[in-house]
């Protein structure tokens, strides 16, 4: 019975409990200020009105209300055993490799050493150019510049002797020009020379079939001091020359 009491009273919601309380406060706070009142003033009240005052019944204390819970007690679930498990496949145990017996080792057999005439050498070909003007490309060095931002053009025959009147098609990003050998005969009759500024530049031959050379540029960051002169911008920024040599080989 207490159990089940101490259950009811749990779903007992605190607003409720709050005005039960309040209500048993007052009630209490009524009948004892009733019967002070009638203590007090029993000497000096009426005989008639004594009596009647006495003749009421104290007050009786209201009975708790029965809560009715609003939440069913649910019973503890009963928990089931989980089954065995029980694997799928049964693992096949691998049987033990036998081990091959060794073979015992034979003597090897004796190499026959067959002599053969030398044969004559293959003759190698020599490749076929693909232009008839071949072009080799060398940067001076600080004492061969001294500061200098040329090309210095050289197109040669077959014997190495220069090829005047040889025009040098010189091409740049945004212009181009034409350079002709033989104007500097003290040289020799296949040289010329370019002035380069900043940018990048190719060139080949205008009128003969040969390779394009380039591009070359003077815009290279980085200064070598010739050792002979002490010329500070023997080779520096927009200051560095080349040599290109054409030569005909067909």
């Amino acid at each position: 019975m207490l159990d089940r009491l101490n259950l009811e009273f749990q779903d007992v919601p605190p607003r409720d409990w709050k005005l039960l309380i309040s209500l048993l406060v007052m009630a209490n706070l009524v009948t004892m200020t009733s019967f002070s009142w009638v203590v007090l003033n029993r000497v000096s009240m009426p005989h008639s009105v004594r009596g009647r005052v006495m003749a009421q019944p104290i007050a009786t204390r209201t009975p708790w209300p029965t809560f009715t819970p609003t939440v069913p007690v649910t019973p503890s679930p009963t928990y089931t055993r989980i089954p065995t498990w029980t694997p799928f496949y049964t693992v096949t145990p691998t049987p033990t490799e036998t081990s091959t017996p060794t073979q015992t080792p034979q003597p090897p057999t004796p190499e026959q050493i067959v002599m053969e005439a030398p044969r004559p050498p293959t003759p190698t070909s020599t490749p076929t150019p693909a232009h008839d003007f071949i072009a080799s490309v060398r940067q001076l060095s600080p004492c061969e510049n001294e500061g200098k931002h040329h090309i210095f053009i050289h197109v040669r025959d077959k014997e190495g002797q220069g090829i005047p009147n040889a025009r040098v098609h010189i091409t740049w990003p945004g212009g181009e020009t034409y350079a002709t050998t033989g104007r500097k005969l003290e040289v020799h009759p296949g040289f010329v020379d370019f002035a380069m500024f900043k940018g990048s530049y190719t060139l080949r031959l205008a009128d003969l079939d040969s390779e394009v050379v380039g591009p070359l540029t003077p815009d290279i960051a980085r200064s070598e001091i010739c050792d002979k002169t002490g010329n500070p911008v023997a080779n520096s920024l927009y200051h560095y020359s080349y040599e290109v040599i054409f030569q005909q080989v067909r």
